[in-house]
């Protein structure tokens, strides 16, 4: 089977690399903003699976292919955050993080065809990253300057030095890093009919660009 990886995202690379899948990476061209009023948990849904419309579009014609794409939004109090364009975008965030439970919701889509027959389903998983109460503005300049917060929703890492400025987490952990592995395990049985290592093989060339 054919798995194209719609994402731009280093990390999500690298998890799907982790995961020894034999993959190929397709950037969609999507708008990735939320509509007025929009519900996150919809909104997620929404762009994840316009993402994975737009690249199966360019591959349909391929047998057996499976596209996966997500999309990630962090929310504090009522506030929805996207990716910090700038440091001090970022720092304002984790300004706002502190001392909070910070929720963390990837809209996940897997669209493709098994047998000519094609499929389309998209789920939604949140996770949540307790912040300490105790981290200093200093602190938070400090991490900020090591630049794991560019390219990611709301700026939010667990990994790297990150992980210092939190508490606990609950749920799923790769949630947080932008691919929902447990979620996405779940719907690819649902729709295959088996388990993910049966179906998914292993990577000798791990990843490929593609137009």
């Amino acid at each position: 089977m054919d798995v194209i990886l719609a994402s731009g995202s280093p990390t999500r690379q690298e998890i799907f690399q982790k995961l020894g899948f034999q993959f190929s990476v397709v950037i969609p061209d999507c708008d990735e903003t939320l509509l007025p009023n929009e519900k996150m948990e919809k909104g997620v849904c929404r762009l994840a699976a316009a993402k994975a419309e737009n690249v199966y579009k360019k591959i349909e014609q391929e047998k057996d292919v499976l596209v996966c794409a997500f999309d990630s939004l962090v929310a504090v109090g009522g506030k929805t955050f996207s990716k910090p364009q700038t440091k001090k975008e970022a720092f304002a965030m984790f300004q706002s993080y502190r001392g909070n439970r910070v929720a963390g919701f990837t809209g996940i889509s897997l669209v493709g065809n098994q047998g000519g027959k094609k499929f389309h389903v998209t789920q939604v998983e949140k996770s949540w990253v307790h912040f300490r109460a105790d981290t200093t503005n200093c602190q938070i300049r400090d991490f900020l300057a090591f630049n794991d917060w560019k390219g990611k929703a709301g700026g939010l890492t667990v990994e790297g030095i990150g992980a210092f400025l939190i508490e606990k987490i609950e749920g799923d952990f790769p949630n947080i890093l932008g691919v929902p592995i447990l979620k996405m395990g779940e719907m690819i049985r649902e729709i295959y009919g088996k388990n993910p290592v049966k179906i998914l093989t292993p990577a000798k060339k791990r990843v490929q660009q593609r137009g």
